[in-house]
C-alpha cells in the first residue's frame, strides 16, 4: 500500500511512519522545512511544501492509496485560536477527492464534546482550560469537515500520547468514555494502520487508549 502521512515529525506522526514502514508499505511525507525533511527515516519519500498549499498536497498524494493526518499545533499550543488543522484538512480532503483517494484517518482529541472518561472530561480538560479549548475547537471543525465529505474517514480521538514500545492492547469505545487517559504512540499508530488495512471504523469518530 502507498501511504501518506501528514504531520510526520511529531511523536504520533513519526510512530505512524515507522509502523507503515514496518508493515512493508511505501510511505510518503510532506515536510515544510529541510530540517523536517532530514528527520524522515530511510526509505520514506519526502515532498517539500506546506499542508495549506494545494499544489504541495497534490504532489504528496500522487499515487497514494490511503492517508493518515496527524497534524497539530505542537504540544498544547499557545492558547490562541488556530485554524491550521481544519484548514489543512480541507485542503487534504479536496486534493484526495481530485486524486480519487478515499481512505483518510485523522488524529483527533479526547475531550471533544461528549467524549472521554469522566475524569478526563472533568479534571484533565479543566486543568488545561487556558490552552486546550482552541485545540479542541479546531478538532471539532476538523471532524465536521470529515463528516461533510464523501471520504471513507475515521477520526481517532486520542488521549495523552506517550513514548515507549507498543503494549499491544488498545481499548476502543465510540464515545471514549470507557477508555483511559493515555496511549503509546506505537499503539495509536497500529490502531490507525489496522483501521486502514481492515477497513474498520468507517465514517465515524472513535476513542482509544491503553
Amino acid at each position: 500500500m502507498k501511504l501518506v502521512v501528514f504531520g510526520s515529525t511529531g511523536m504520533g506522526g513519526s510512530a505512524a511512519v515507522a509502523a507503515g514502514l514496518e508493515r512493508g508499505h511505501d510511505v510518503t511525507v510532506l515536510a515544510r522545512s529541510q530540517a523536517s525533511a532530514d528527520k524522515a527515516p530511510p526509505g520514506v519519500r519526502v515532498v517539500r511544501g506546506d499542508a495549506l498549499d494545494p499544489a504541495a498536497v497534490a504532489r504528496t498524494l500522487d499515487g497514494a492509496d490511503a492517508v493518515i493526518q496527524y497534524l497539530g499545533v505542537g504540544g498544547l499550543g499557545d492558547g490562541k485560536p488556530n485554524d491550521f488543522v481544519p484548514d489543512a484538512t480541507r485542503v487534504i480532503i479536496e486534493e484526495m477527492r481530485a486524486h480519487r483517494i478515499e481512505r483518510l484517518v485523522c488524529a483527533s482529541n479526547m475531550g471533544l464534546p461528549g467524549s472521554g472518561a469522566f475524569l478526563f472530561r472533568r479534571v484533565l480538560v479543566p486543568l488545561f482550560a487556558r490552552r486546550l479549548p482552541p485545540i479542541l475547537d479546531a478538532k471539532v471543525v476538523m471532524e465536521a469537515r470529515l463528516a461533510d465529505s464523501e471520504l471513507a474517514w475515521t477520526a481517532v480521538r486520542l488521549p495523552a500520547l506517550k513514548a515507549g514500545a507498543a503494549k499491544g492492547t488498545v481499548k476502543v469505545d465510540p464515545t471514549g468514555r470507557a477508555t483511559g487517559y493515555a496511549i503509546t504512540c506505537a499503539d495509536a499508530a497500529d490502531f490507525m494502520l489496522d483501521s486502514i488495512e481492515q477497513r474498520r471504523h468507517l465514517r465515524t469518530a472513535v476513542g482509544v487508549s491503553n
